[in-house]
């Protein structure tokens, strides 16, 4: 695995206050300034919202605040160690457990001395300031967390299905010529209408360099896409990922989710696979991820749901709590990821758009495919809604495929992923200057695995 980009910062008692310094690889020490997460000490290129759409820490007046935004981009945790005034803060959660480890002693049992300290480590949510100050006692930190920022949705009245789906789609295009750097630009697509659109927008702006979709040997989008790649005059790259690409990429998916699920694996495994293969140049990777989120609720068959404007709430909740939108993994390898739909303004958009609107012609996102037609052939902007790791078959096949890898007949992936959680802090434990060797830890938590179930 290349360098990971993290940040992880030492707290500790000074004086009448708290000094922060940093324990990632920047060498950075002493009174910190505000730090932009996103940027990880790199310097890396933002969202097009800048700094506001980003995580930010910063150490001023012997206090340190970390104040993330409603996207809550990259997760922040911290850890307490008990009986001192030290905090740990990092984005990192094997980096951040492995220091915690360090400063927790010696255990006979380092297995469940990790999964302890994993079950001490706090997330920050979304919207969300978390000041840490000297406690009255002089000798601990006192943690005070607050809601910041929340999202409001003030749907326009008498706005018609084609008027609200273009206001929408304006907002996007506007996102999209923001977020234009560095170049070259791809747009990963699937021949649907959310990276359909993206992609169109993208090069009527002029910025759109390459046109990519995915397949594996369970499936693929092939065929949609290029259909998409004609009417843009555009020839698109089909990256073809084996069964040991999507395997191989499991370790660096689970620590870029830090705590995934089934489906937040299955949802992230693709993208690394394609980062791993390098089979798209180096710069900004454009997605269509997430207009499901904000503009039916994660839906994606036709009908409706009983109450959508508290469907899209629980997404926007949930995508700010999960760490999926990170652009941690993409940056490990190079790039600067885009999840267009995941922006401040295009949020705020479909939020302002009443829900009955929404279903126009009794279709999931009815508004913005019937203005969509302005840019996409009809059959493209009407296409029914698939998540890219359902096209490429991943959902169903790869609790499959790691079944076999492991060499049982069904598996628990859930705690899987756990084990291979572990086995990459246990490796910064024991080389915490090195880079975790994916490799070695997928063969390690198999055999965990074997033997917990044998």
């Amino acid at each position: 695995m290349n360098r990971y980009p993290t940040l992880l910062l030492d707290v500790r008692p000074q004086g009448d206050g708290l000094a922060a310094q940093r324990l990632d690889d920047s060498g950075e020490t002493g009174g910190l300034e505000r730090l932009v997460v996103e940027e990880f000490g790199r310097a890396l290129a933002l969202p097009s919202g800048g700094v506001d759409d980003c995580n930010t820490i910063e150490c001023v007046g012997g206090r340190v605040t970390v104040r993330t935004s409603r996207q809550n981009l990259t997760l922040v945790r911290y850890w307490q160690q008990p009986g001192t005034g030290r905090v740990l803060i990092g984005t990192d959660l094997a980096e951040l457990t492995a220091r915690a480890l360090h400063h927790s002693g010696a255990h006979p049992d380092r297995v469940a001395r990790i999964r302890a300290v994993r079950a001490s480590i706090r997330t920050i949510g979304g919207g969300r300031t978390v000041v840490f100050s000297r406690a009255a006692d002089g000798g601990s930190t006192d943690v005070t967390e607050s809601v910041s920022n929340t999202w409001k949705a003030s749907p326009r009245a008498r706005e018609s299905a084609v008027e609200a789906g273009a206001r929408q789609i304006e907002v996007l295009r506007r996102e999209i010529v923001a977020c234009g750097t560095p170049r070259p630009l791809t747009a990963v697509v699937s021949g649907g209408v959310d990276s359909g659109l993206v992609a169109a927008l993208a090069k009527q702006a002029g910025i759109l360099d390459h046109l990519a979709t995915l397949g594996t040997p369970w499936g693929d989008e092939y065929a949609t896409a290029d259909e998409l790649g004609t009417h843009l005059d555009m020839r698109v790259r089909h990256i073809e990922l084996s069964k040991q690409d999507i395997l191989g990429s499991i370790p660096e998916t689970v620590r870029m989710l830090g705590v995934p699920n089934r489906e937040m694996v299955a949802g992230g495994v693709n993208l690394v696979a394609v980062y791993r293969q390098r089979a798209i140049p180096a710069g900004t990777i454009l997605t269509g991820i997430g207009a499901d989120y904000i503009n039916s609720g994660l839906r994606v068959e036709a009908g409706s749901v009983p109450d959508l404007r508290r469907a899209v709430a629980q997404c926007l909740n949930d995508g700010a709590a999960g760490g999926e939108w990170t652009g941690a993994g993409a940056a490990a390898h190079g790039y600067a990821l885009r999840h267009m739909y995941w922006n401040t303004p295009v949020i705020q958009a479909a939020l302002d758009t009443a829900p009955e609107v929404m279903r126009h012609r009794d279709r999931e996102k009815g508004h913005i495919r019937a203005a969509a037609e302005a840019l996409l052939p009809p059959h493209i902007a009407w296409r029914p809604k698939q998540a890219m790791h359902h096209g490429s078959g991943v959902q169903r096949n790869l609790d499959g495929a790691v079944a076999r890898l492991i060499g049982v007949d069904t598996v628990d992936v859930e705690r899987f992923y756990e084990l291979i959680a572990t086995e990459q802090a246990g490796a910064l434990v024991e080389s915490p200057h090195e880079p975790i060797d994916s490799d070695k830890c997928l063969e390690a938590a198999v055999s965990a695995y074997i033997r917990e179930h044998h």
